[in-house]
């Protein structure tokens, strides 16, 4: 209102206004003019712009126009700049205002990833969505979007943020999947554990560092648990520290392997690798005990052989597979007639599902056989006869490790066996 408001208290009765009664002699209640018709006019006014008609024998119509009223929220108009949203409220906000309060507006430039609000000149806060993270980009599409302000631990490190409780035609953020009849969202539905899309890593000199990329890495909570997929994917480790991007605890084992997980805190949507000896942990998930506060979900992405100074080995993987130098993991002159066991626990770690073979030998006379399997039975037995002497660097791939680190092989002349070797070159895990 715009005029001073005098209560007219004169002839009120407990309260409330009365007529004059000339039989009993009292006077009715005086309402000044300015009054009564200011408090009309008020009344009125919120009638019109519900747009109904005053009725002057209506009494319900107050209510029914606020109602109407509430349903014709403010909009505000975004005056800012692209992921910087700015409006102005009337009144002016003075100050950041009680959680749960929300602005309605008309946004102008769409989102390309993380974005803020500052209404009325205040600071800037960012906005995020449902899930309460940042934003990535589409979420605040040019039309109407209706942002709550919220204050809690946890949240922009609980000195407030604004969350979007409606964009129209923006994509919708929510958190995570716990259970079967929850939506999930895109983080979670991509592949399983531990997949990954062009994933290489290159070792040409033996060091305790190396740079692992891939386009995507899948991690999870745990085997059926959260699953997030981390894009374009490139960290280096460095085995001589420890915690995120290096050991989780520890030193590297000498002349053994390492197992590398991919490891995300979602969080502050932050990646990393990690180290373990493959004795602490060799699964799809990091089972250790010494995860780096906050990571959460992991995946493992490599086992890779370490040296006698605790270093990468040189070699190459490509995806799931790890190519090395020759390993020896035989050197014989003694025939084998039927398939016998060889540990190749030296040259593939002990979570290796398959092994690829080099075999060279020489022999007095002509006749030489030789095979290899992944059991005594002969399950994807593979391997050569020849009818010459002298045969050398002939490769067996693709051999299955039916029990851990273990082949079977059989090697046969039709004369004395003067020479034989068998090195594994790569194997997959």
């Amino acid at each position: 209102m715009d005029f001073p408001i005098s209560v007219p208290s004169i002839g009120l009765v407990d309260g409330k206004f009365v007529d004059e009664d000339p039989l009993l002699g009292t006077p009715g209640s005086l309402i000044p003019a300015q009054w009564g018709n200011a408090v009309t006019e008020e009344v009125l006014h919120v009638i019109t712009e519900a747009g109904l008609t005053p009725a002057e024998l209506d009494n319900t119509q107050l209510a029914v126009a606020i109602r109407l009223i509430n349903k014709q929220p403010v909009l505000l108009t975004d005056t800012g700049v692209v992921n910087a949203y700015a409006a102005a409220n009337s009144p002016a906000l003075t100050a950041f205002p009680a959680k749960g309060f929300v602005q309605r507006i008309v946004i102008t430039n769409s989102n390309t990833g993380p974005a803020t609000y500052a209404p009325d000149g205040l600071a800037a806060k960012p906005i995020y969505g449902l899930g309460l993270q940042p934003l990535q980009g589409g979420e605040l599409p040019a039309g109407v979007a209706i942002l709550m302000y919220l204050v809690q631990a946890g949240v922009n490190g609980g000195s407030g943020a604004w969350i979007i409780i409606e964009s129209l035609g923006g994509a919708s953020q929510i958190a995570p999947a716990t259970k079967s009849q929850h939506a999930v969202n895109l983080g979670q539905v991509s592949g399983i554990v531990g997949q990954v899309r062009s994933l290489k890593m290159s070792v040409t000199a033996a060091s305790a560092t190396a740079t692992l990329t891939a386009d995507e890495i899948v991690v999870e909570t745990a085997l059926g648990g959260l699953r997030y997929c981390l894009a374009s994917f490139s960290k280096t480790i460095n085995l001589a520290t420890t915690g995120a991007g290096g050991m989780d605890t520890g030193t590297a084992p000498v002349s053994g392997f390492v197992s590398l997980y991919a490891i995300y805190n979602p969080t502050t949507a932050t990646a990393a690798l990690l180290a373990c000896a493959q004795a602490t942990s060799n699964g799809s998930i990091y089972s250790g005990a010494n995860m780096p506060v906050g990571y959460t979900a992991s995946a493992l992405i490599s086992s890779w052989p370490t040296n006698a100074g605790s270093q990468f080995v040189v070699g190459y993987q490509l995806d799931r597979k790890i190519y090395t130098d020759p390993f020896q993991v035989i050197s014989s002159s003694t025939q084998q007639a039927s398939l016998v066991s060889l540990s190749v626990a030296l040259a593939a770690p002990i979570n290796a599902k398959t092994v690829d073979l080099i075999q060279s030998g020489a022999v007095s006379s002509a006749g030489f056989a030789f095979f290899a399997a992944g059991d005594s039975t002969g399950i994807s037995q593979r391997g050569y006869t020849v009818n010459s002497t002298g045969i050398q660097g002939v490769s067996v791939n693709d051999i299955p490790l039916i029990t851990a680190q273990t082949i079977y092989y059989k090697i046969i002349t039709s004369g004395s066996l003067t020479a034989f070797t068998l090195n594994v070159t790569s194997y997959t895990f």
